[in-house]
């Protein structure tokens, strides 16, 4: 379980915008990149990794890369820019700097990061992903080159295996599915997906099309993020083995993200996160794609409107852009509320599907 942290990080992710970087090496030679799959010994391994982070962690449609890479969403990303991503000590103390270097230990084998990982959960126009920061240990012994694969396999471990922070986020991946191993060459990112009682080539029983493409994404989109080096095409293999489909899903060829219009939600909290008691004036930061780049927020006591407001994104329009507010709780009294952010909707529910919305529940003391 889950539990609220004692300090509100409020210098985290105050950059959130990276340079757009899109795949674009030849298919033949990621084919040729993707044929050896010499994964099943790191497997013991990134088992123990990921049953650790279960316990310890302060816890739309699959394209071939040959397929549509016109929309890139880079932006959205921090990991793919170290100077822009939290730091553990971000997450616990509200005076740390922005140095993600700070998150390095005293042990020489592996250093505390705080990592990327997609959840599903509802929008107005179906399931989306939302994106949380866990942390986790993440082996240092064998070289960057390994250390970055360790990432995207904990990352990705986290995604399928683990538990969101957020009640209200979700992965759609079946009982018992893993990851065995992940490695990142510079080209294309291969995910060792380990699959439980459930065959991961076909689409499970209950689970919809749409479910089973989301699911996908979820993989691609942290794995992504994890790798830190813009949207990178996704080789998804089962126990080691090159598959031709994912839970239904083409895999034959590496994997492009889905258009970000379709996949991600259009607003998105990091911090604060989740339970976290906050105090004062704490700082609210997230992405987002609003009209003219409005973000509304408000404060709800048993879902009655006790503070609004609104901030404004950094941009809008072509992709998600970073936004932070200071949101003044002062004069509240001590309990719970949630900490709500939107998408603006000037016709007022008339036209299209509604505001994306995303919540935090907070304690404020």
């Amino acid at each position: 379980m889950n539990r609220p942290e004692n300090n509100d990080p409020l210098r985290e992710l105050l950059a959130d915008a990276v340079s757009d970087v899109e795949p674009s090496d030849a298919l033949e030679r990621i084919r040729d990149k993707t044929k050896v799959t010499a994964m099943s010994s790191r497997r013991p391994w990134i088992y123990g990794a990921g049953a650790a982070v279960v316990a310890t962690a302060a816890t739309l449609t699959a394209v071939a890369f040959a397929g549509n890479l016109g929309n890139d969403d880079s932006a959205d990303d921090p990991a793919d820019d170290p100077a822009a991503t939290p730091s553990v000590s971000q997450f616990n103390d509200p005076d740390a700097t922005d140095d993600p270097t700070e998150s390095e230990t005293d042990q020489p084998d592996s250093q505390e990061s705080a990592l990327p990982v997609y959840y599903v959960g509802d929008g107005p126009s179906g399931a989306r992903l939302f994106r949380e920061f866990h942390t986790m240990r993440v082996p240092t012994g064998d070289g960057p080159v390994a250390a970055l694969g360790d990432k995207v396999a904990l990352s990705v471990n986290e995604a399928v295996f683990g538990n969101p922070m957020d009640p209200d986020y979700r992965t759609s991946w079946p009982e018992g599915t893993a990851v065995g191993g992940a490695t990142y060459d510079g080209d294309v990112i291969l995910v060792d997906l380990s699959q439980g009682a459930t065959d991961l080539r076909d689409r499970p029983e209950g689970m919809t099309a749409d479910e089973a493409e989301i699911a996908v994404q979820q993989v691609i989109y942290t794995a992504q993020a994890a790798a830190g080096d813009g949207r990178k095409p996704v080789q998804l293999l089962v126990d080691g083995s090159h598959v031709d489909t994912v839970l239904g899903v083409p895999a034959a060829e590496p994997l492009a993200n889905a258009d970000w219009q379709d996949t991600l939600s259009q607003v998105s909290i990091t911090a604060p996160r989740e339970g976290v008691e906050v105090s004062g004036v704490f700082t609210a930061t997230g992405v987002a794609n609003s009209f003219e780049a409005t973000v509304p927020w408000q404060v709800l006591k048993d879902e009655e409107v006790v503070l609004e407001g609104s901030t404004m994104a950094e941009g809008a329009y072509d992709r998600l852009y970073p936004w932070q507010a200071a949101i003044d709780v002062s004069k509240l009294a001590p309990g719970t509320y949630v900490f709500k952010a939107s998408t603006d909707d000037p016709t007022g529910g008339a036209e299209g599907s509604g505001p994306s919305v995303d919540t935090r529940t907070i304690v404020v003391k």
